[in-house]
């Protein structure tokens, strides 16, 4: 986030497609922000109190209030202040999500509308053999103070990875170029500032709450007391999740970050698994000999530090892979030449590594730039009996595209799976793709659905259960807030007229007494 005069003058200049693949060209060098950091507009939550409960409040406010009037309310800026920058909670959480700033025992010092300071202390960690800041920190924390002072200017949003998220409406923001020039060594405390221009604060915050790409460049001044012994100018690129996601069905115009989002998430639950592949074979829940080349160094380390703040999701991936492993096994002994329909396949290699299943037609769905990742990845010409699908399961229904699948017969016994997916979408988008269950299940009395989910108290961090907050937290921080919850599987599996043939808890599947695995169920369905 940069001083810039210039983020991009203005909807047609941004919008023109040459500017937007100049930006796209500075994206494909390796992000300067430790991590991404991403908003959420969307959960911005009304200041006045009544006896309705918090969630009650988190709706799209920033359509029904001006940008000019929520940056300048001291009202507003109080309640934000109060929710999203308490320096000593804000400090103990980047020092969490980036452990190289509590290595080097970075701070935030003050926090206004626009405006950020922060202070990287000169000590062992962070000096070179002259007993100087070493060059490349202080370019961090010139990154992280102009990133603060842009965070600000976003009435009450979440920034993943430092705060909690509620849906999945973020606003992701990266670093897209940077220089910096030294005037001195710094031989003392270096202190950072940065300023969003005033005169650009209503521009930004409208371009975002309309989806529209924001490329600001921000002016970062470095001191040691008085003397200013460096400047850094950082460009950085942002828009909402809803933004990005406008052309994730169209490969050549999807945006790189969406692309990114998408393979990181299906890398994390490869990593997942390839950390219990890593195990003795006599500790394994589960072995994927596929998860460690799938997932790659960028998908274990991931899975590695997601382990270190939840420690309980990676048995649990483990266990709803065994589980379904052996559901599976089993369809396909009773019905070696039915259907199996994989949903959102990312990169589970689930029929890749099963014996027995050359005789099955296997539907793998997922968005087609996934898709166009597993062909990379998989060599579909050995496997006839393998079909890509897409699907955005947003826009279409699963009944929809497997209608206009040329090779799919519903009437032949049908093993669907929706792993790791119903906590993710809202009761709308679920509702849709449990009729659509309904309706492929019922032309096929052996046709299964296995399926995944999490209890109401696994949503919204307010279960009043320590425990389940604290995974509630962790995973709403990481990025990945579960936002559906099912209490009662057997009301909500006959409302789509389907009935339960298995339902078990992670905690009872694993033989354990842990509250959070209690929340954590799989399920088998069918007509």
């Amino acid at each position: 986030m940069n001083k810039s005069k210039h983020l991009v003058p203005d909807r047609n200049d941004i919008d023109n497609p040459r500017n937007i693949r100049d930006i796209t060209a500075l994206l494909q060098a390796p992000p300067l922000m430790v991590d991404d950091i991403r908003f959420s507009i969307s959960d911005i939550k009304s200041p006045i109190v009544d006896v309705k409960s918090d969630a009650t409040f988190a709706c799209d406010t920033a359509q029904f209030l001006q940008a000019d009037f929520l940056l300048n309310s001291t009202d507003a800026w109080e309640a934000d202040q109060a929710e999203r920058f308490n320096l000593p909670v804000l400090n103990a959480s980047f020092r969490e999500s980036v452990p190289a700033l509590k290595l080097l025992d970075w701070e935030i010092l003050d926090m206004r509308r626009g405006y950020a300071e922060t202070r990287l202390p000169l000590n062992v960690n962070s000096s070179n053999q002259y007993i100087t800041h070493q060059a490349a920190l202080q370019l961090v924390a010139a990154d992280y103070t102009g990133g603060l002072a842009m965070a600000s200017l976003f009435h009450l949003a979440p920034v993943i990875g430092f705060w909690e998220s509620k849906d999945d409406q973020g606003i992701y923001m990266w670093g897209a170029m940077a220089t910096i020039k030294w005037h001195a060594p710094s031989c003392d405390d270096l202190i950072c500032r940065s300023s969003v221009p005033k005169e650009n604060w209503n521009q930004y915050l409208r371009r975002l709450n309309n989806h529209q790409q924001v490329a600001p460049t921000l002016q970062i001044d470095m001191y040691n007391g008085r003397t200013r012994v460096a400047e850094a100018q950082f460009t950085y690129w942002a828009q909402d999740i809803e933004g990005l996601r406008k052309n994730a069905f169209d490969p050549q115009k999807v945006n790189v970050l969406y692309l990114h989002k998408t393979k990181t998430t299906a890398k994390l639950i490869a990593g997942l698994r390839a950390l219990e592949y890593q195990k003795p074979l006599w500790q394994r829940l589960c072995s994927d000999p596929y998860a460690p080349i799938l997932a790659g160094k960028h998908g274990i380390t991931l899975a590695q530090r997601f382990q270190q703040i939840i420690p309980e999701l990676q048995r649990m991936v483990a266990a709803r892979t065994c589980h379904l492993d052996m559901t599976a096994r089993a369809f396909v002994r009773n019905h070696p030449q039915g259907n199996v329909v994989n949903i959102g396949a990312g990169y589970d290699a689930r029929f890749w590594r099963l014996d027995g299943v050359d005789a099955l037609n296997i539907y793998e769905l997922d968005l087609p730039i996934m898709l166009n990742e597993r062909r990379k990845m998989f060599m579909y010409d050995k496997k006839p009996n393998m079909h890509c699908v897409p699907v955005d399961l947003r826009s279409s229904t699963i009944a929809q595209v497997l209608e206009a699948e040329p090779s799919f017969n519903g009437s032949v016994p049908t093993l669907y799976i929706w792993e790791g997916g119903s906590m993710y979408f809202d009761g709308v988008d679920a509702e849709k793709i449990f009729s659509s269950f309904s309706a492929l299940t019922a032309q096929c009395s052996d046709s299964l659905v296995w399926f995944d989910y999490v209890t109401k108290n696994a949503v919204g961090g307010c279960s009043g259960i320590d425990e389940i907050d604290r995974f509630n937290r962790s995973m709403s921080k990481m990025g990945e807030p579960f936002i559906h919850g099912i209490n009662d599987i057997c009301a909500y599996s006959k409302e789509h007229q389907l009935r339960i043939i298995d339902d078990t808890s992670c905690a009872n599947y694993l033989g354990i007494h842990d509250t959070i695995d209690q929340q954590y169920h799989f399920c088998t369905l069918k007509a």
